[in-house]
């Protein structure tokens, strides 16, 4: 956790290119409670409705997922699935993928972030993205900035650097765990 996979993926979303690439995006923040029945409510709630759909209240994960096939079946759409913290078992995964293979739509995708490697090789059909934490240099420039801001202190270099070299490498790189 701190690494900065929610950060990242919040930079894709949000930048203009992938706005002009798809139709639809959805963000979920999933964390520990993968309910497929609520997932897939959450993200239909997000999508659009077609011109000529009725609307719907149910809690019938078959009529949940046919009106999501429905809104996406001519659009490229990108699903932001965040912090997943479990998923029981790998068909419990693909009852929650089946509303998105059935698209006209090429280009489409579904992005997952989650801190268990385990998790994103269940998920996975492509390569997954391991972000690693800052090269130790990096991290103790960034360390130094947030801890003194442009000011370090007039005794910085003769009491305090080596104590913020020892902090800085028990961090190992991820800024968040300090």
């Amino acid at each position: 956790g701190g690494v900065g996979k929610t950060t990242f993926t919040q930079h894709l979303y949000n930048d203009g290119r992938t706005e002009e690439h798809f139709a639809v995006m959805v963000w979920v923040c999933v964390s520990t409670d993968f309910d497929v029945l609520k997932l897939t409510q959450q993200i239909l709630n997000c999508i659009p409705a077609t011109d000529n759909e009725i609307a719907i209240e149910t809690t019938n994960l078959d009529r949940l997922q046919k009106s999501i096939a429905q809104r996406l079946k001519t659009k490229r759409f990108l699903i932001v699935l965040d912090d997943i913290w479990k998923c029981d078992s790998e068909d419990e995964w693909k009852t929650l993928l089946a509303p998105f293979t059935k698209g006209d739509a090429k280009g489409s995708m579904i992005l997952v972030t989650t801190r268990f490697p385990k998790l994103a090789r269940m998920m996975k059909t492509v390569d997954s993205v391991e972000l690693q934490g800052l090269e130790s240099n990096d991290f103790f420039t960034f360390f130094e900035a947030c801890i003194f801001g442009e000011h370090k202190p007039r005794d910085y270099e003769d009491d305090l650097a080596c104590i913020a070299r020892e902090i800085a490498s028990k961090l190992k790189g991820f800024p968040l765990t300090f």
